[in-house]
Order: C-alpha cells, then sequence, then structure tokens
C-alpha cells in the first residue's frame, strides 16, 4: 500500500489516542464470549472464534502498563499474517486517510517500545503503534 493509500485505524486506551495501521487491522468487533488460555499472564483475556480460527485476546492496555480504561468496548483483531491476536480497547474512534495527517519523526527511548511515531490530525496529537512489535512482544510472554 503506497503512503498516499494508506488508512489509520483511531482507536482510545486508558483515555489517551493510538493507532495503528488499517493495513495490519483484520476486522473490528464488539467483545464476545472468551475462554481462558491456561497459564497466560493476566493481560491475556482469553481466546475467542474468529470465523472459525481460535485468536487470542488481550487487554492492550494493561499490556502496556496503561492504567485502566471506562471500559473495554471493541476489539481489534489483527490481520493474520501477522498474529492470531487481537486487542481489547477502550474505544474506536474512526479510520483516517494520510492525507488527513501530519507524520512526525520517529519516536525513540525504552518507554515508547511498541510506538512508531506519532500523527498530528486537525483535533490532536496521538500515537501510531506497530502492531507487529506488539505482537511479538505479546508472544514472548505467553
Amino acid at each position: 500500500m503506497t503512503a498516499r493509500n494508506q488508512k489509520f485505524l483511531i482507536f482510545c486506551l486508558s483515555g489517551r489516542r493510538f493507532a495503528f495501521d488499517l493495513a495490519q487491522v483484520a476486522e473490528v468487533e464488539e467483545p464476545q464470549t472468551t475462554w481462558p488460555i491456561p497459564g497466560a499472564p493476566a493481560c491475556y483475556v482469553g481466546a475467542m472464534n474468529f470465523h472459525g480460527n481460535i485468536v487470542a485476546v488481550m487487554d492492550l492496555a494493561a499490556f502496556m502498563g496503561l492504567p485502566p480504561g471506562q471500559g473495554q468496548e471493541k476489539i481489534v483483531v489483527l490481520d493474520a499474517g501477522i498474529a492470531a491476536l487481537s486487542f481489547l480497547v477502550e474505544r474506536v474512534e474512526r479510520i483516517v486517510p494520510a492525507g488527513q495527517v501530519q507524520f512526525g519523526d520517529p519516536i525513540q527511548g525504552d518507554d515508547v517500545r511498541f510506538a512508531a511515531r506519532e500523527l498530528t490530525l486537525a483535533d490532536g496529537v496521538l500515537t501510531l503503534l506497530d502492531a507487529e512489535q506488539v505482537a511479538l512482544a505479546a508472544a514472548e510472554i505467553l
């Protein structure tokens, strides 16, 4: 996907705004029944059936060390090419095309291990997360 066609899924965790590159997302779903994953860390809520495939469900705020939000209202399912993983998020705001975004420099430092860069929109600044890096780190703790 060219930068001109790139789109971003804007969502909230703990009252803060984040984004994933839409190419890394398969679908956004309503929360559904999950089944426990034995021995999994507390940030793993369980597993769910996603179109006949078993997908782990993770509380993304808890995994990132953020305080609990106002409630987990949506599940963001990653593209199967990245991982069989989905994230509980506080809410999904919208999809934004790259033409409405100003790209900041890449974020560096230990405290932002999943952050790719800052994105500036007309209504504020948010953090673009690298879903592949989140999935790799999630697999390491499972």
